[in-house]
């Protein structure tokens, strides 16, 4: 009977979470409200989302597409194309050359316009020179609060920026602060 009960208690303590329980804080994926993916070691995407309308019932005809590729490698990368599943095209803004220990999509820019695209999340794969893809579900973001000033379409093919040795913050409302919808991670 005694050996039943310390058999019994033992259970109750590890299934109550009393047992040492180790957390995985290099699979941990960032908090933000966007796609998020490593492709490889040395190059991660973060917080992928679309820019939709300021209401969800009327999709736009057209969506920017928000990303932070980041390249921690020693050798440059470029992303090459970018497919919409189901359908759907996107435009990027231009070549997205990603330097050696540099960040791309940091600034309030997107890198390009995605058109067809229907849904509140839109599979999409990013592929690269040396044909790696990485399939993310991308977010559709309402223009509405953090979202609501971020530029509908990009300027200008985006540049390059080196990593910031604080995580980028989304974005905020105050115009005196400078956000950016970049990743946390």
């Amino acid at each position: 009977m005694r050996r039943l009960v310390i058999a019994a208690v033992a259970v109750g303590l590890a299934v109550t979470g009393c047992a040492k329980v180790e957390k995985d804080w290099a699979n941990q994926a960032p908090q933000n409200d966007g796609a998020n993916a490593n492709i490889g070691q040395d190059l991660k995407l973060r917080n992928a989302f679309l820019l939709g309308s300021a209401d969800p019932a009327s999709p736009a005809p057209e969506q920017a597409l928000y990303v932070v590729l980041v390249n921690s490698s020693d050798r440059p990368a470029t992303l090459e194309n970018v497919t919409v599943e189901g359908g759907g095209t996107v435009r990027l803004a231009g070549p997205v050359a990603i330097p050696p220990d540099y960040a791309i999509g940091t600034g309030n820019q997107p890198i390009g316009m995605v058109s067809g695209a229907r849904g509140t999340s839109v599979p999409m794969t990013f592929t690269f020179q040396d044909r790696t893809s990485v399939r993310v579900i991308v977010p559709v973001m309402a223009r509405t609060g953090q979202y609501a000033n971020l530029p509908p379409s990009p300027n200008a093919p985006p540049t390059a920026s080196p990593p910031a040795t604080a995580p980028p913050t989304a974005p905020t409302t105050d115009d005196s602060i400078s956000g950016s919808p970049s990743p946390t991670g």
